[in-house]
């Protein structure tokens, strides 16, 4: 009413939207995702490039003694985090954390987190201590367990998923996943999709057959593969 007796008295229209924007502004409508994210990145420690990459360096000749994914492979999901614009991601299999460490890098330009999951206690350290070294603590959480358990545990879903862990436990993972922990649009990108494609059949097979799921297989070292599966934002 207040509005329309000033629009009724002549208010001018600058003045009438200046009231109207403060009006708006006062009631929480005009608030801006990308200064709230601003004001959430504000809290979370400054990612220092230098010091990743270091960490990184030195993590390599140990990735074949770690079963860590290939540097080319998890330079593909450090872009794909990037591309997909993922705050919200899920990694079974840390191992030595070489893959989480590529991931979490790319999580401070989008503003994300990464939970990563791995069953082997040694592993499970070793691969905290590469995060910490590499300063990404803040937006890594390593959980240690048994993933087929620990899924059922987490809260919320997931924007983005890469499985590289045991084989024959896709299925599985998967089940845990779809629907509610796995977000409308999400990618789920699951490890050797061509070096073990016997032990995936029954998920490759799977994931291809669904009508709310689009997948390709793709290989960066021509060697392992990887299964991208994209979920359907209308599904």
């Amino acid at each position: 009413m207040e509005v329309q007796k000033q629009i009724k008295s002549g208010l001018n229209r600058r003045d009438f939207f200046t009231t109207a924007a403060m009006g708006l502004f006062a009631m929480g409508t005009l608030a801006s995702p990308a200064q709230s994210r601003a004001e959430e990145e504000r809290k979370l420690p400054q990612i220092d490039p230098e010091r990743v990459r270091k960490v990184i360096e030195e993590m390599e000749p140990k990735i074949g003694r770690y079963w860590s994914t290939p540097r080319k492979d998890a330079e593909f999901l450090h872009f794909m985090v990037k591309a997909a614009r993922a705050t919200r991601v899920l990694e079974v299999g840390t191992s030595q954390g070489y893959s989480a460490i590529w991931m979490g890098f790319a999580l401070g330009e989008t503003g994300g987190l990464l939970t990563t999951i791995e069953i082997d206690g040694g592993r499970h350290a070793l691969a905290q201590k590469n995060v910490r070294e590499a300063g990404l603590s803040g937006r890594v959480t390593l959980v240690r367990g048994d993933a087929h358990r620990e899924i059922t545990a987490l809260k919320g879903s997931f924007d983005f998923v890469f499985l590289d862990a045991d084989k024959d436990g896709q299925m599985d993972y998967f089940k845990k996943l779809y629907p509610d922990r796995l977000s409308p649009g999400a990618i789920i990108a699951v490890h050797n999709a061509i070096s073990e494609a016997g032990d995936m059949k029954d998920y490759t097979d799977m994931i291809r057959r669904r009508p709310d799921f689009d997948t390709v297989i793709v290989s960066t070292t021509l060697d392992d593969g990887i299964c991208m599966s994209y979920r359907h934002r209308s599904a």
